[in-house]
């Protein structure tokens, strides 16, 4: 007898979010129209209230899940500048990506899950911001050891 069943790990559902701004549904869609360039043909889910309401997050194609939270435009460029600011410590050499993120959870005492940018608020991506640049400024030992990580004081 053959299994009809679908596998879990197959099946690609939307996932129902709502904006975190005025609390209507997001749909997905094409970022058509939103990006300036969409050759890559990226989907996002969009808050229904778009353009009024302007939060979108970009959709992970394979899984459907969302890369982050929702974000307006404000905080998706203070995102994007906190993003640049912690890039600088592994695109430097100070450290492994991998070890970036270590820091990076150790110094917000956050679960690895939840160490990504993309999940933070305009608090947090502040903090981001002013944590790598000291970091940066103090002229840390051009490699760190994985056990350093979880003690440094920034």
């Amino acid at each position: 007898m053959k299994n009809t069943r679908k596998s879990n790990r197959n099946t690609k559902k939307n996932i129902q979010l709502r904006c975190p701004y005025c609390g209507s549904l997001a749909d997905l869609r094409s970022a058509d129209g939103i990006y300036h360039d969409n050759s890559s043909n990226t989907m996002l889910y969009v808050c229904r209230r778009y353009p009024a309401c302007d939060s979108y997050v970009r959709m992970d194609p394979y899984t459907r899940k969302p890369f982050g939270s929702m974000a307006n435009g404000e905080l998706r460029a203070l995102r994007l500048k906190a993003h640049r600011s912690f890039d600088r410590l592994h695109k430097s050499g100070l450290m492994t990506r991998s070890d970036a993120y270590r820091w990076l959870a150790a110094h917000f005492n956050l679960p690895m899950a939840e160490a990504h940018i993309g999940l933070m608020g305009d608090y947090r991506c502040k903090q981001v911001i002013e944590a790598c640049d000291r970091y940066m400024k103090e002229g840390h030992p051009r490699r760190m050891h994985p056990k350093q990580l979880g003690g440094v004081a920034v």
